[in-house]
Formats: structure tokens, sequence, C-alpha cells
């Protein structure tokens, strides 16, 4: 209850005849931070900072629309360093507290493996190397019961503002001449890229830079 208490308290000085309330300027990572610490049992002890590029040994994502895997081995991401909270507010009516990060020039490079599912039949792979910049990705948490907040089950909506500058190099004839060069439906494989990438790429900022969930 005292948890509870306190965030209405810091809220409402802040509150105008709107249900939003915005407690924080978005700049202040510590009362951000705070925030966070008196609705839920996160751990405020921080690192504050995210290597400029680390790797994951393996990550997946699906594009059902192209009916795909895509296996991502030795993934490197780099510039995640460089996001910063670009929303951050309260829904009085609701309960919902909805945090945003803007992301310019994410950068990714891995072997990827796709599998190619088909009805009836065994998947084929496929295996190339990718290397994309984003200029800006856009991530959007809304974590309900913000008085007693879960982020680690709260969605994270990915918004790819703009293509990536890519190159992929494919790792044998039959990937090459599988890989198509026609881009028109890359804004659709990009936001369901996206929507796999999203959640790790906010949980990994809130653990690092505001305060630590536990969760990957």
């Amino acid at each position: 209850m005292l948890a509870i208490l306190l965030f209405l308290s810091i809220t409402a000085c802040l509150a105008g005849p709107s249900s939003i309330v915005r407690p924080c300027k978005f700049s202040n990572t510590p009362c951000v931070r705070e925030i966070f610490r008196l609705n839920s049992g996160c751990n405020p002890n921080v690192r504050g900072s995210i290597p400029t590029q680390y790797t994951i040994p393996t990550f997946v994502f699906h594009t059902p629309y192209f009916n795909s895997t895509y296996i991502d081995r030795n993934l490197k991401i780099g510039n995640h360093n460089k996001c910063y909270i670009s929303e951050f507010f309260y829904n009085t009516k609701t309960d919902v507290l909805v945090i945003a990060i803007d992301c310019p020039f994410l950068a990714f490079e891995s072997t990827r493996i796709l599998l190619q599912h088909r009805s009836l039949a065994e998947d084929t792979s496929f295996e190339y190397y990718y290397k994309g910049t984003y200029p800006l990705i856009r991530l959007t948490m809304n974590i309900r019961n913000a008085v007693n907040m879960d982020v680690c089950s709260a969605y994270t909506f990915a918004d790819v503002t703009a293509l990536p500058i890519f190159q992929i190099n494919p790792n044998d004839p039959k990937t090459a001449n599988f890989l198509s060069r026609d881009l028109t439906l890359l804004n659709i494989f990009e936001r369901e890229t996206f929507y796999g990438r999203a959640r790790q790429l906010m949980l990994k900022y809130i653990n690092s830079y505001i305060c630590d969930f536990g969760c990957k």
C-alpha cells in the first residue's frame, strides 16, 4: 500500500485535468527508476550502461507472413546504448504505465539460418551473412496494473520508422538462388522481425538503465 500511495502522491503533484500524468522528465533516469522501484520488486542497483556492441549466441524469430523461421547465430547488436526515453506517462483511469524509447542507428550482424516451412513437407534451410542498420526503431511498452507492475510479461510494440541499410552475402549457391531481390514486401518482413526483437531490446534497456526485473 505504501508504494501505491507514494506513486499517487508523486504523480498527483503533476497531474492536471487530464488522466495522463507525466511524473518525470524523460532525461531524469533516477526519477523513472524510483517510480519503477516503488511499484515493483525490481532491483534499482543497475549497471547503468549497455556495451556499444554485445553478442547473443542464438536468437530465433518467426515471420508468419513468409512461412519462415530465422535463427541468428552470434548476433551482434550495436548502438543499443544510444537509445533514450521518448515517452513516459501514467494513465490514472486505466492504471497503465507507458514507457517508450527511441533507438537511432540500431545495428545487427549475424550468420542467419532461414527455415522455410511448407505443408506436408520437410523444412528447407538456407544460410547467409546479414548486416543491417536501422535509422530509427521506436519501442513502446504498456505496463498494466502499474501500481504492482510486471515488466517481464508486458507487451512491447516496435515501430520500424524507416527501412534498414543492409548487406546480405549468401553462404552457398542454393541460398543465392533462393533469396529474392524484390524488396516490395520488405516493410512487412521488418515489422514481423521486430515483433520478435522488441521485447529483448526493451527489457535489456530497462534492466540495464532503470531497474532490474531479472528477466530477459
